[in-house]
């Protein structure tokens, strides 16, 4: 029995049927591979409406315009595939990961053929930096809001917002531990210790004290060369994403693995908070109340909140290599067994959202939005 079909059998979703589920997200990696497996595995009918599917069919300059603008011609063939699916048979819900491309019209559209609109965001709404213009637009029109945002959930609910709920990120086992096991350390990958992540000014300060100490550091992802303090990042930072296959051996062969946070996107946890432990290495995370409602600092993980205490408690780790490996098994025992893939993840979602949909069976489903909707 693999990892996944345990937590199927363990699971206690609530829904008695089976749904048929439009999936507008890119499902082909990420999460949203995750979260669409996961609906997969418990028996839901799965039809992926993909935008990359769309934006890979351009030259690259005209996608990138267009992944900037939400506009052009790979923008109206999704939203008139998605129509064209919706049209084709009956579907349940229609599940939207991070809504770039969905016109507010083709929203209305749904509505009108009486489907059920879930959004799912991991990101910041509120942050002008996200390409999020058409979902803002159609807030008030989604049934429920899928958040893994604290500071989100709540301004949903100021906007007039009555279904929008607190999810989380996770792992996905299969990809963190395939086959049940922690990935081995490769050669080329080891090192004291690893970020992986893209460069933010805060994270120079951070970092900058710990090679400065003659740790050895790696750096994965995109946009170190932006650093002002390039020539000094040069010799530890790759200057390109980690890649599905490389990134559970990255983190499990350094002795520690840095989580840091997205403060544009007022992130207080990550998709790291959870990779890390689960690939069985020694997380050090920047310290906030949900990160301690994860772990218990000390004996699972630890936490900092300055560039000081970082460099303190990477000294002393690196020195005690007993201790460290205490709180590695323990960190990846917690993160294994208190709920944190995917999977459950999904299914925690799913027992939040039935009530809602239940509601909104008994209702007239041509004419039912969460907040009525203005013509």
């Amino acid at each position: 029995m693999n990892e996944l079909t345990r937590r199927i059998s363990e699971s206690d979703c609530k829904l008695i049927k089976p749904l048929k589920i439009i999936y507008v997200g890119p499902a082909h990696d990420g999460t949203c591979k995750a979260r669409k497996r996961a609906l997969e595995a418990l028996g839901h009918t799965v039809r992926v409406i993909n935008p990359c599917d769309f934006l890979d069919s351009l030259p690259w300059l005209l996608a990138t315009t267009e992944k900037k603008l939400q506009f052009g011609p790979a923008t109206y063939r999704i939203n008139r595939s998605l129509l064209r699916t919706a049209a084709e048979e009956d579907h349940d819900w229609v599940w939207i990961d991070k809504n770039v491309f969905v016109w507010p019209s083709t929203i209305k559209e749904l509505i009108a053929i009486g489907l059920f609109l879930i959004h799912h965001l991991t990101d910041d709404f509120m942050n002008p930096n996200q390409p999020l213009r058409h979902y803002r637009q159609a807030i008030p029109m989604f049934h429920v809001h899928l958040s893994s945002n604290v500071f989100n959930v709540e301004e949903l609910k100021g906007l007039g917002v009555r279904h929008a709920i607190q999810t989380h990120l996770g792992f996905d086992p299969e990809f963190c531990c395939p086959g049940g096991q922690p990935p081995l350390p490769v050669e080329e990958f080891k090192t004291d210790v690893v970020f992986v992540g893209h460069w933010r000014k805060h994270l120079d300060e951070f970092i900058l004290p710990i090679i400065d100490q003659g740790v050895k550091v790696a750096l994965w992802g995109q946009g170190w060369e932006k650093s002002p303090q390039r020539k000094k990042l040069t010799d530890r930072a790759k200057f390109r994403l980690a890649s599905d296959e490389e990134y559970p051996s990255i983190l499990a062969s350094a002795k520690i693995a840095l989580c840091f946070l997205s403060h544009e996107n007022r992130n207080t946890s990550t998709g790291r908070s959870f990779e890390i432990p689960a690939v069985g290495t020694f997380m050090l995370a920047e310290r906030t109340d949900e990160h301690e409602s994860f772990y218990v600092e000390g004996k699972e993980v630890e936490f900092f909140e300055q560039p000081a205490e970082l460099l303190e408690k990477i000294r002393y780790y690196l020195s005690n290599e007993e201790e460290r490996t205490r709180i590695a098994r323990a960190g990846h025992d917690r993160a294994s067994t208190s709920g944190y893939t995917y999977f459950d993840r999904v299914v925690m979602d799913i027992n939040n959202i039935l009530p809602i949909y239940e509601e909104f069976l008994k209702s007239d489903r041509r004419s039912q939005s969460v907040i009525a909707l203005k013509e």
